[in-house]
């Protein structure tokens, strides 16, 4: 089953060149990813009384081109595979008020038991009312390789206001803590057209974060590690 919805844009989702934040996108689609889900029934609020919860663990992203400051878009998602596993991939394709693909997108969710803190398998019946696709965004993508080296290192300070209300830092804001941690020239360039990011382990409020940058192959990859373990790669090409 194909999920529609509009977004209309709000100042909040421009950064200081007028260009659609790359934060804003993930909040985008995940917004999408919550409201389809909610609208079939298995809503975040109602997985997690029953114990159980969707967790994030991979995204990748082509940007075909920035919306700008004022630009309504179109937003479909869909849950795709044959049979159910541990986890599951949600694919995206955001388009312009003229119908223009501009963004799309691929997630990769995995079912926690938050009884055992182990992953779970998915039933049959929670599959299915998703009507899966078979349609994808991409053809094929290799795994996120951590770096076994880094050229640059630098602390973070956690704000409150990157802390959610289960006591870790936001999905999304992982992809700002790895733009803090670019070259000045990399940020003001502002241009990238794809990111990839997998998630490892959730930063918590008590965390000492450390931002580890390299640039190698036309790839610029920030590891944030927290109390010195990796917690998320993000990738920017």
């Amino acid at each position: 089953m194909f999920y529609k919805e509009k977004h209309n844009p709000r100042p909040s989702d421009y950064n200081r060149n007028g260009k659609l934040s790359y934060e804003a996108i993930l909040q985008i689609l995940e917004n999408a990813a919550g409201n389809h889900s909610a609208n079939i029934g298995d809503s975040i609020a109602d997985a997690n009384k029953n114990g159980i919860a969707w967790i994030l663990t991979e995204w990748q992203i082509k940007i075909l081109r920035r919306p700008e400051n004022g630009e309504r878009l179109n937003i479909t998602t869909w849950v795709r595979g044959k049979a159910p596993a541990s986890a599951v991939y949600r694919d995206f394709i955001l388009t312009d008020a003229n119908g223009t693909e501009v963004i799309r997108a691929e997630a990769k969710f995995a079912l926690f038991d938050l009884t055992t803190s182990r992953l779970t398998r998915i039933s049959e019946e929670l599959f299915g009312s998703y009507q899966p696709e078979s349609k994808t965004v991409f053809e094929d993508s290799q795994r996120l390789r951590t770096p076994t080296e880094y050229s640059a290192e630098t602390e973070l300070k956690l704000r409150r206001s990157d802390i959610d209300f289960n006591g870790h830092v936001h999905n999304t804001r992982y992809i700002d803590f790895a733009l803090q941690a670019l070259p000045t020239d990399s940020f003001d360039r502002d241009s990238f057209s794809k990111i990839r990011i997998s998630y490892k382990k959730p930063v918590t409020e008590n965390n000492a974060v450390t931002l580890k940058y390299i640039s190698q192959e036309f790839k610029e990859t920030v590891g944030i590690y927290g109390d010195g373990i990796l917690c998320c790669l993000v990738e920017f090409i």
